[in-house]
């Protein structure tokens, strides 16, 4: 039973199952058909197509919608979004303050680098330079062109000195606190035997 009250329910695709509201409109009046016929039959065919002379009540209502849509009440900005878009603000100066930082630093090590190539090169060019200058022959050539010359056996003298090498370091006197950590440094350094 149940299904074929279902099936008869269904029968027909418009019909439907439920509550439909439907917004009703209202229906004009027999007195306004008639008036709205009798206008229609007494205008020219341009006529009925015309736009229809504005009345005072529907200017006065247009009027107030525009006014309405223009003027619209102040509204408040919470301090939470303000905060929010002037934290939002400092952090893109900050960041746009970073880039122009970082392309100076990537522009000092480009310069640097060249720097250092060329003082690479110039590192090359005096180390040859200071070893040329320990070489025999070239140190042979530079005292032959000073006009110098080896010694002969008449020109050397050996002079042999009696005694031991002595010295003598004068020292002033130091306070306690030195005489303490000398002492200290003694005792812990002694090497051992």
């Amino acid at each position: 039973m149940a299904e074929r009250s279902k099936k008869t329910r269904y029968r027909y695709p418009s019909s439907v199952d439920g509550n439909l509201a439907r917004k009703l409109e209202r229906k004009p009046s027999r007195q306004e058909l008639e008036r709205q016929l009798d206008r229609i039959g007494r205008m020219d065919f341009d006529q009925l197509y015309e736009r229809q002379p504005e009345t005072a009540a529907e200017r006065n209502a247009r009027r107030r919608a525009q006014m309405r849509a223009s003027i619209r009440p102040a509204q408040k900005v919470s301090a939470l979004a303000l905060l929010g878009f002037l934290c939002t603000g400092l952090l893109m100066v900050v960041l746009l303050l970073c880039y122009v930082r970082l392309n100076t630093i990537s522009r000092s090590i480009v310069s640097m680098k060249k720097e250092i190539s060329q003082l690479e090169v110039e590192q090359v060019s005096l180390l040859t330079e200071y070893e040329q200058t320990f070489d025999p022959s070239a140190v042979k050539e530079a005292a032959a062109a000073a006009g110098m010359s080896q010694p002969s056996d008449s020109q050397v003298y050996y002079i042999s000195l009696p005694g031991e090498d002595q010295a003598k370091v004068h020292r002033q006197e130091s306070g306690p606190l030195e005489k303490f950590f000398t002492a200290v440094g003694r005792g812990i350094f002694v090497p051992a035997e």
